[in-house]
């Protein structure tokens, strides 16, 4: 197994901020239009609350022990080991299958018709094995690319759509049901897959601080709360009739006689989820011990598209893939409940 070079923590959380972000840009009739933007404020705060919860048992490992989950488990028996190394790895290939879906169907529905979804997934996994190859450190760094990207990216979305704001449509009123209620307040809980690759992930950093986790929650946050506001009050209901919203929103977004941001929100959402597999990657590898073994590391990518190939021929498959519900039970437990044994075993050991 590589011996990760330590980098700062700070670059890990800013990479996961902007995984998290993936999932209001590939929202695809994800967000009930039967709530108002202001009871959907609170079910940003929900799902973000959930966020943070899952990041606990984590970040007292990393603070008691400098450590994380893999490294603990690493002591224990090997049939022990093997266990939760088949369990993140199924993890991991359902995560990446949860992004990988919907982000090349919407590729080719929206800006490249002629290609098919397998072959634009498999050109991204292949470029996501190389990365997880050079390993976890690499893939931060290109995260601070990605970050000026993305607040590029976010300035002409939203400058742009400022001349477009209509605040007549009664979006500030309380107006929803529990259902769809319900369904909002667990799609904004799915960024607790980040939470999964911080237990994986944060034992390899260093000068780790309380308040970046929050800080990354809270641009998190902040990014849900701009893409919603703008898609209420400067597209509005003809949004919600078209699949992936945030895409919409760059299209009309509009500067004078310059109209259109479309490239720069494809080329985010490609860099996006090509981190999150990468990560993803990483992690498999890591508690596999075989970060250094490029063949492992293309079989485990390998298996994420043979099931992209079942989802395309099987929309049954693809529907359970993509359930953010499923999603979210399986990122909290890998997440937190997981970690949590592991904790309250490691506090035992040491008292």
């Amino acid at each position: 197994m590589r011996k990760e070079v330590k980098y700062s923590s700070k670059r890990l959380l800013l990479s996961l901020a902007l995984c998290a972000c993936a999932i209001i840009l590939l929202q695809n009739y994800n967000v009930s239009a039967k709530l108002s933007f202001a009871v959907n404020l609170f079910c940003v705060l929900i799902g973000l609350a959930v966020c943070f919860l899952c990041l606990v048992p984590a970040v007292v490992i990393k603070k008691r022990f400098g450590s994380d989950v893999l490294s603990l488990v690493s002591r224990r028996s090997k049939p022990e080991q093997f266990a939760v190394t088949a369990f993140y790895a199924v993890y991991s290939v359902y995560a990446a299958l949860y992004f990988l879906i919907p982000y090349t169907d919407m590729f080719c529905k929206k800006y490249y018709p002629d290609a098919s979804p397998c072959v634009i997934g498999l050109l991204l996994l292949v470029c996501c094995v190389y990365a997880a190859f050079k390993g976890a450190n690499a893939i931060t760094r290109f995260g601070i690319f990605l970050f000026l990207l993305a607040m590029l990216t976010n300035f002409l979305m939203f400058a742009g759509s400022v001349s477009s704001l209509d605040f007549d449509s009664g979006m500030w009123q309380l107006r929803g049901d529990v259902p769809s209620f319900l369904q909002n307040a667990v799609f904004f809980s799915t960024p607790c897959f980040a939470g999964v690759i911080f237990v994986c992930l944060v034992g390899d950093t260093i000068n780790f601080k309380l308040r970046h986790p929050l800080i990354a929650i809270g641009l998190t946050g902040v990014k849900f709360a701009l893409v919603l506001f703008f898609i209420a009050f400067a597209v509005g209901e003809y949004a919600q009739r078209q699949e992936y919203q945030t895409f919409v929103l760059s299209r009309v977004a509009h500067f004078g006689s310059f109209a259109g941001v479309e490239s720069f929100y494809m080329a985010l959402s490609t860099m996006s989820v090509f981190m999150i597999i990468s990560l993803l990657l990483c992690c498999v590898g890591k508690a596999a011990k075989k970060s250094e073994s490029l063949p492992f590391i293309s079989a485990f990518a390998a298996a994420v598209f043979v099931f992209r190939l079942l989802a395309y021929n099987n929309n049954s498959v693809k529907e359970i893939l993509t359930d953010p519900f499923v999603f979210t039970l399986f990122s909290v437990l890998a997440a937190a409940a997981l970690p949590c044994v592991y904790l309250i075993r490691e506090r035992s050991r040491h008292a």
